[in-house]
């Protein structure tokens, strides 16, 4: 599962109900506040619909307006659609400048083994995550300053596990659907690596044998 903390900022109420999950759910469009609208994270909400003090929040709360969200965070077959925020807990009350945007990745693992240089001292290496319950992936990068790119190395194995704190963004050119996604990494943690035998690589924490979401844009 994958965790988020957030200060989420509503666009628009989704009129319909929602079915997802194996549950009913209210829906909202919301965004974590950028620069620019082509660099926000877009989410879209799901709070439980059923009658308590989260589902009041969740309806009284102001468009335009931002909200303290913890939930858990969930990636789509569709790499086009918004990621869905599943709300735990949902404060609308906060100042108007308010910023949260942090995010753990629990169920990921190393898409690649080269880490590469970017701008402004980073580097990043793409990684996969796995829906659940489901052999499809869907894939974005971890970036994180390059005083780790020695622990990165140290640890980078194609299908390797790891766990990741950090915050996310977006980037969409040219207004695209498709948008360029990461997980900034404040740390990241892996498994102990085994050494390497001749069984199946399903059985060895490999993303072998998943099915493929078409790969975030490398801009």
């Amino acid at each position: 599962m994958n965790f988020i903390a957030a200060t989420v900022e509503l666009k628009s109420f989704i009129t319909d109900p929602i079915n997802a999950y194996g549950l009913d759910y209210r829906g909202a469009d919301a965004v974590v506040p950028a620069g620019g609208s082509s660099s926000e994270v877009r989410l879209r909400i799901l709070c439980y619909d059923r009658p308590g003090a989260k589902l009041t929040s969740f309806e009284g709360w102001k468009q335009g307006t931002r909200a303290l969200i913890t939930g858990n965070l969930v990636f789509s077959d569709d790499y086009t659609k918004p990621l869905d925020l599943i709300v735990t807990t949902i404060e609308p009350n906060v100042p108007t400048d308010m910023y949260c945007n942090q995010v753990v990745l629990g169920n990921a693992f190393f898409g690649d083994d080269q880490v590469k240089d970017r701008k402004n001292n980073q580097v990043a290496v793409k990684i996969g995550t796995t829906l659940d319950n489901s052999d499809v992936v869907t894939w974005l990068y971890l970036e994180t300053h390059e005083s780790r790119k020695k622990k990165l190395n140290d640890r980078i194995r194609k299908g390797r596990a790891l766990c990741v704190q950090g915050y996310l963004r977006e980037y969409r050119k040219d207004d695209s659907d498709s948008p360029y996604r990461a997980i900034v990494a404040s740390d990241f943690t892996t498994r102990k690596d085994r050494e390497r035998t001749g069984k199946n690589p399903q059985t060895n924490g490999s993303a072998a044998g998943y099915s493929e979401v078409d790969p975030t844009p490398d801009y």
